[in-house]
Parts: structure tokens; sequence; C-alpha cells
């Protein structure tokens, strides 16, 4: 991520109070705050009920500038926009705070449904139901059930993930999120919105035609519904993270046989679902 767009330097006031004589007082000072802004998605399609080419506006997503292909291509792949890297003739990002997408000719997009399912959102329960059955349709659960994942692994990731949070250490405004693995964080990425930097790092590995199997989504913060939605999308049979799973989030974990894992400290973790793909030692140095 280019931190100079990221960040933005201002002053800003400390408030502080005397504790012995209650007498407060204000103190300017130089600051670094998070970047946030818009980036709009025009969408160039071939229409195959008018046959002609036709160009929309798909989306405005509130982000944090930097690794914005990363951020496109992943929001067009989680979303079903595209199935592949292959589906995209063309991204332009000449333009400040736009992306103009160009698709193939043989993608099929059907506007009304994209309209439909874009009008819902994660904060509403009817509307994750909803999204719930769709993904039901269009995705299987996963079959694996081999153990590839050891405790030390897991307690490891969310503090090599916080390492590699260069904005955060300096505003402590922005989400993280990491691909791991083969026993390294692969992808990273910071963005004011925690569903916006899970897009840039699966984005990333759609770009570097990395494989997402046996990988782990490493998240800075809590588990919602929809990022465990985007992970299924992607392929990822394991998210950890620093923070608590909502309760849609298990109940797809589970239904999908994703592995989940929140609340992970540096001896200790909680795990939801999945769980069989954790290797148990013994203390002996043998695996269960």
């Amino acid at each position: 991520m280019n931190k100079q767009l990221a960040i933005n330097p201002i002053v800003r006031s400390t408030l502080q109070i005397n504790q012995q004589t209650a007498v407060s007082s204000l103190q300017s000072e130089k600051d670094l705050v998070a970047v946030e802004q818009p980036l709009q998605i025009m969408l160039t399609y071939y229409d195959t009920g008018v046959s002609c080419w036709v160009t929309k506006q798909l989306a405005v997503i509130m982000r944090t500038p930097g690794q914005d292909e990363s951020l496109v291509v992943g929001y067009l792949f989680t979303q079903g926009i595209i199935e592949q890297l292959s589906d995209i003739a063309d991204i332009c990002l000449e333009e400040l705070n736009n992306a103009e997408v160009s698709l193939t000719k043989d993608v099929a997009i059907n506007w009304q449904e994209i309209t439909r399912l874009f009008a819902s959102h994660s904060g509403c329960g009817v509307c994750g139901q909803s999204q719930l059955k769709q993904l039901s349709v269009k995705h299987s659960s996963f079959k694996d059930a081999t153990s590839w994942l050891t405790t030390e692994q897991i307690l490891a990731m969310p503090t090599t993930l916080r390492e590699q949070q260069e904005v955060f250490s300096q505003t402590g405004g922005l989400h993280g999120a990491a691909i791991w693995y083969n026993n390294t964080l692969r992808f990273c990425a910071e963005d004011i919105g925690r569903h916006n930097a899970v897009d840039k790092v699966i984005g990333q590995c759609l770009i570097e035609h990395n494989t997402r199997k046996g990988c782990v989504l490493v998240l800075s913060g809590r588990i919602s519904f929809e990022l465990v939605q985007k992970a299924v999308v992607a392929g990822i049979t394991v998210i950890v993270a620093v923070g608590a799973p909502s309760d849609l989030a298990i109940t797809t974990a589970k239904q999908f046989n994703q592995t989940i894992i929140g609340f992970v400290k540096s001896q200790q973790a909680n795990v939801y679902s999945g769980e069989q793909r954790l290797i148990q030692s013994t203390g002996n140095g043998d695996e269960l």
C-alpha cells in the first residue's frame, strides 16, 4: 500500500484534565489519520438483450486508497460478477477515485439480479438469510477433512499480521487482512473497511494466480457473515481472527464446513467450527 495515499497529516486538540484540580485544557498537536475516499466502479459489459456494449455504475466504495486494482478484482469476484481473472478485459485507474472495468464479451450480466443483491447488507438479518440461501445455490460445502494446521501456526498469525500493518501503527484507524499460505503471510492489506481489506487480498491472490487451497484468511478484527461469505466464494477453508464471530457467521461456516477461529491470543483461541483441520499436539512433540 502507498502509505502517502493512505495517511493524511492534521492538527488536532488533546483534551486533558488535571485530576487534582479538575481543571481541563486543550493542547494543539500534529497527528496522522487514515484516509477515506470514494472509489466509483464503472462496468462495461455486453448486453445480449440489446446486442451492444453498455456502461453502468456498479458501485461506489468508501475505501482507503492503495491496492485499488486488487480491491476492484476482489470485489468483482466475491460479488459474483466474475468467476476468474480472465473475465476482465481491462481495468483503467487513470482518473482519481474512478475505476473503469471492461468485461469480456462472453461474461453474462444480469443487471436486475446485481441491483437486488447489492441492495442488501450484513446489518439486515433478513437480507443476510437471503444471501446465505443464494450462497448455498452457487457454492458447495468444503469436502476436505485432513488435519493440516497446527496450534503454533494459528496463534502466531495475528501477531504476524499486526507487524505488517504499517499504516495502522501510525493512525490506529485501519483494519487488516492477510492470506496465510505455506507457513507465511503471502498478501497483506489495510483499509478503513474490513470488507475492503478482504477484497484486496483475495484480488491479489487472483492477480498473482496464487492457489487458495490450503490458505487461511487472517483478520485483525471480528468475523462477520459478509467476510465468511467472501471466503466461501474464494474457496478459503479457514478464517483466523483477533475478534469474535457473529452467530450468522458461525452458522454459515458450519453449513459450508469451514473452520473459523476467533479471539486468537498468544496462548489460546476459540474454535467455533471445522475442528477437523487442526493438528493437536500431545505436549511431547507428537501429533494426535
